[in-house]
């Protein structure tokens, strides 16, 4: 659900054209900011266009046209933004986000924008408050747009309001479980709780401080099994952040994802709750907010 390989400029760290080609059904790539300019956001989506379509790989706008796709025997991508700060929550902006093919979206990274606040105050506590008044339009605009509302990065209080009573699903597209591994990063059983509750969809970090150690089979087990203990059968799913942590800090590479679907099977997980885990919980919400 979340690679960081666009700001590498290339295909050249973890997600490959060789992983692409032989392994997954969809991967997302982020069109990452870390500020309020678009200059990021543009070069990102300029070169995801560059890098995709190409043989044996199709980029995506829709759930429908993923599934065409991969009846052809194409390997999919699709392209998300991860901060749209930029936007200041205007419709118009969001819109441009749509026609450039972004399925998902999050309203802030690790700083303050003019939308909402990050999971962490500037004295390490959880951050509580809510959404700007930009950030409801952003939400607005999002919905309107039929683009998936991601809740990483965001402050609890964020999280909550998008969450409170929503009607259609959101998700979570590279975050962990805080009981199991406690971390501003990481989501509060009752975040997990109300994004289920919405259909909701979370992705498991691969990233060892947010896995509580080595990164090890084991420790995505183990958030997997609490995300299903707190919110049920379709909540879980792989958020990876390839090519998005300091080197060293994956253990889990594109390489290992059949070895540990054949654990997360040998070790109490039902193969039918795998692949939801592995593809069909995504693609549910997927479908249901881009179509």
């Amino acid at each position: 659900m979340h690679c960081d390989a666009l700001s590498l400029g290339a295909l050249a760290g973890q997600v490959t054209y060789g992983y692409l080609r032989s392994e997954p059904l969809l991967q997302c790539f982020a069109a990452f900011t870390c500020d309020e300019t678009a200059a990021a956001y543009a070069a990102a989506v300029k070169l995801f266009h560059s890098l995709f379509p190409c043989r044996g790989i199709a980029a995506v706008r829709t759930c429908a046209e993923a599934e065409a796709a991969l009846k052809n025997g194409e390997s999919c991508c699709a392209l998300t933004c991860e901060n749209i700060g930029f936007t200041g929550g205007s419709a118009r902006r969001i819109g441009e986000l749509k026609a450039d093919g972004v399925i998902m979206a999050s309203l802030v990274w690790n700083s303050e924008n003019a939308l909402a606040y990050p999971n962490v105050r500037a004295d390490g506590r959880r951050e509580e408050r809510g959404l700007k008044e930009a950030g409801r339009a952003a939400l607005a605009a999002l919905d309107e747009e039929g683009i998936i509302a991601d809740i990483s990065h965001l402050s609890d209080g964020g999280a909550a309001e998008i969450l409170q009573g929503r009607k259609r699903p959101a998700a979570a597209s590279h975050s962990c479980c805080d009981s199991v591994c406690p971390s501003q990063r990481n989501l509060t059983d009752g975040l997990l709780a109300q994004l289920a509750d919405c259909g909701g969809v979370a992705g498991v970090n691969f990233y060892k401080k947010f896995l509580g150690g080595d990164g090890s089979f084991e420790e995505i087990l183990r958030h997997i099994k609490r995300m299903i203990q707190v919110g049920g059968e379709d909540l879980p799913a792989f958020g990876s952040d390839w090519d998005g942590v300091p080197a060293g800090g994956i253990s889990v590479c594109p390489r290992n994802m059949p070895g540990l679907t054949a654990f997360l099977c040998d070790n109490g997980i039902p193969f039918r709750v795998a692949e939801k885990i592995c593809y069909g919980n995504f693609m549910r919400v997927f479908r249901e907010v881009c179509g």
